[in-house]
């Protein structure tokens, strides 16, 4: 039996389980400050492991999307099944797109479009615009999410779903207290600085309120990350799962989640 492998490479190509079966990414890009990991996404689902993956990295339809690779394979989130050296313009996005600033129901009201070390700031993409990747760091959950959606860039415009229902909604009765949105805060400690401001940094970037500093008894650096979630929600075990797994992959600790009705 061949042992499986708990280190990512540049280049690995990288088995994910859904739902709806086998779905492939590409390990493509790494730096640590400042933190940025890529795969491309490569489109399919597969009952069984393919036996020759040449066609698939290079398929016309992959893209883009950043991925901590290195702690999913260390935990066996993920599996390494192949290895593909990067052809031109497979390692990193030339041009990519991030939110620049949010309405408070979650709207996108600005883009940064990033080229290089040029960025510019528009309210409203282009059709070419939308097809930009998305600079959001996944944690795995929400990967497998996408993967079963066949969730794409261009689908992600920065309108949260329930803004983009046209329809009007009929009257609901009112919730009771306990399933209003809740607004939830976890407690992440580090050792070193720059595993707490790496984790820090991932985080901002996908869409948390992150606060980075020394913890109260001075020996380790806390990250406080504060969410919203909703009267239906049911990703907070998911959310405080990929916190641990994340937390451990940087040396660092879980310590709980508190909760509490916004006021």
């Amino acid at each position: 039996m061949t042992k499986r492998r708990r280190r990512a490479r540049l280049g690995d190509v990288l088995e994910v389980s859904t739902p709806r079966g086998l779905a492939y990414i590409h390990y493509t890009y790494f730096t640590e400050e400042p933190y940025r990991e890529v795969i491309r996404i490569l489109p399919g689902f597969f009952a069984t492991r393919p036996t020759e993956f040449t066609e698939l990295v290079n398929h016309p339809k992959a893209f883009f999307a950043f991925y901590p690779a290195r702690a999913a394979v260390s935990q066996g989130a993920v599996e390494v099944v192949a290895h593909h050296p990067l052809s031109p313009g497979q390692a990193f996005p030339a041009v990519y797109r991030w939110a620049g600033a949010r309405s408070r129901e979650g709207r996108v009201l600005a883009w940064r479009i990033c080229e290089g070390t040029k960025e510019t700031l528009v309210r409203d993409l282009s059709d070419e615009q939308r097809y930009l990747p998305i600079f959001s760091i996944f944690l795995h959950d929400s990967l497998v999410s996408a993967l079963t959606d066949e969730w794409r860039p261009e689908h992600d415009i920065g309108i949260p779903p329930a803004l983009s229902e046209s329809s009007p909604k009929p009257e609901v009765p009112k919730p009771p207290d306990d399933s209003v949105p809740h607004r939830v805060q976890h407690f992440l400690y580090f050792p070193k600085a720059k595993d707490g401001k790496a984790v820090a940094d991932h985080l901002s970037a996908q869409g948390f309120t992150v606060e980075r500093r020394k913890s109260a008894e001075g020996k380790n650096w806390l990250v406080l990350v504060t969410h919203t979630v909703g009267p239906e929600s049911r990703d907070l075990d998911s959310v405080r799962e990929s916190l641990e797994r994340l937390a451990q992959a940087h040396s660092g600790e879980y310590d709980g989640h508190e909760s509490a009705a916004p006021g």
